[in-house]
């Protein structure tokens, strides 16, 4: 089975089952009768997410899944029951479940997963529960954000792990917590991170050198300057040695890293590469040997990570992610979760899709049209997740890939500008179009 069907199918056998109602239902109380919207629904509603007006949402859902009467009080009400989480879980289960199973498809990079971690604010209703909520350190702000982390696979393009904090929550603290999570799903293949400018902690640096664990990270202008001034080639190993100032920091933070430092004096060493970019140096730092990736292959690395601002992307503009249906704290996660799992879909038929491009027909290498590949999964997936019988399922998933494969645009390399952050809402709660 290809893994956009596998995808499907353990879709629709986690959200069958009643072990699953019973885990991510937020009361004992909760899904006891089968009404109107019972929890297979709820969650079908969720992944069915538009960004519409919550009255279209519910108008559109109804013709879809052959429903009737559904008010929107009474899907609100239904939509309180459901943890968010299931989302998450299942997204996380489909990926894991795609190293594990779909090695063939897998892409690497000298045998290792590349993934970069990055944040972004998010745009939720705001109101002066979610502003008193999100923004506590905040409190003048006018429009409330929240902090979104992903950790993604840059070659494959699937998003492995979602955090969703309050505004005032630090990238590397949520970075953190997004690898800690990966490393629990334990694929069966090594991983380098890559990371930007602010990730940078000697904690980190240490840690990772002592476990083997890979990374790239840029460095700002002052990151180890009197070090880095010393070298005399843009490929070099340079020694940190121990000064108070660098770990006093970490008294508070991490008591024991502050132990290991004052009591052993340890000295760092780490690899330094120089690489210009028009007319900026840009500093990366990495504990990969030169054997392991030469100085061009470091460089190439690095260029990979422009892959998770184009993701962010995809999910503001294209999925409407940013278009939350309540300011309540659980309908703001499903929203959110559901959508990071649908556009892991969408890349699963875009994978597949464009492994089918007869690249020599093209002047230029081609590649799915994105935006178009969401409007026809966001069409075409809740009729084929309901559809009960597997043969009709499908030719349902064929046909779909067919349509997206007819939609190419020319790739354009060396993408560099950066996202532009608006401060006043896109998507005023109570002015959301009905189209």
């Amino acid at each position: 089975m290809k893994y956009k069907e596998e995808f499907i199918e353990k879709i629709r056998k986690k959200i069958s089952s009643t072990e699953s109602k019973m885990e991510y239902r937020n009361s004992e109380k909760d899904f006891k009768r089968e009404r109107k919207m019972p929890f297979i629904k709820v969650v079908e509603y969720g992944l069915n997410k538009k960004g519409l007006s919550g009255k279209m949402e519910i108008i559109e859902f109804e013709e879809l899944v052959n429903a009737k009467d559904i008010s929107s009080p009474g899907v609100l009400k239904q939509r309180l029951k459901l943890k968010g989480e299931i989302y998450r879980d299942m997204m996380v289960e489909n990926v894991s479940n795609f190293y594990k199973k779909h090695k063939k498809e897998v892409k690497l990079y000298k045998g290792y997963i590349v993934t970069a971690t990055d944040g972004t604010d998010f745009e939720i209703p705001n109101t002066k529960a979610t502003r008193t909520r999100y923004n506590e350190l905040h409190p003048r702000e006018t429009v409330a954000r929240a902090s979104i982390s992903n950790i993604y696979d840059v070659l494959n393009n699937y998003i492995l792990d979602t955090i969703i904090e309050k505004y005032d929550t630090t990238e590397r603290e949520m970075a953190k917590k997004n690898y800690e999570n990966v490393k629990k799903m334990d694929l069966p293949y090594p991983i380098i991170r890559l990371k930007d400018r602010g990730y940078v902690e000697m904690q980190d640096i240490y840690y990772s050198n002592k476990s083997n664990e890979k990374y790239v990270t840029r460095l700002k202008k002052t990151d180890f300057k009197k070090q880095i001034g010393l070298m005399s080639s843009n490929d070099e190993y340079i020694t940190i040695p121990y000064q108070y100032d660098r770990v006093r920091y970490y008294k508070k933070t991490d008591p024991e890293f502050y132990k290991i430092m004052e009591e052993t004096k340890e000295e760092i060493k780490i690899r330094i590469v120089k690489v210009i970019s028009g007319k900026t140096e840009i500093i990366l730092a990495s504990n990969l040997s030169k054997e392991e990736m030469n100085y061009e292959e470091i460089n190439e690395l690095y260029k990979l990570r422009w892959e998770i601002e184009t993701s962010y992307n995809v999910l503001k503009e294209s999925l409407k992610i940013e278009s939350i249906t309540s300011s309540n704290e659980i309908i703001i996660k499903q929203d959110i979760y559901s959508q990071m799992l649908v556009c892991n879909l969408i890349q699963a038929f875009k994978n597949e899709t464009e492994a089918n491009i007869n690249q020599e027909k093209y002047k230029n290498k081609m590649k799915i049209n994105t935006n178009m590949a969401v409007g026809f999964v966001k069409k075409a997936f809740i009729l084929i997740l309901i559809e009960d019988n597997l043969k009709t399922r499908q030719n349902m998933l064929d046909n779909l890939s067919l349509k997206i494969e007819k939609y190419l645009i020319p790739i354009k390399p060396n993408r560099t500008a950066p996202r532009k952050k608006l401060k006043k809402n896109k998507y005023s709660i109570n002015k959301r179009k009905s189209f």
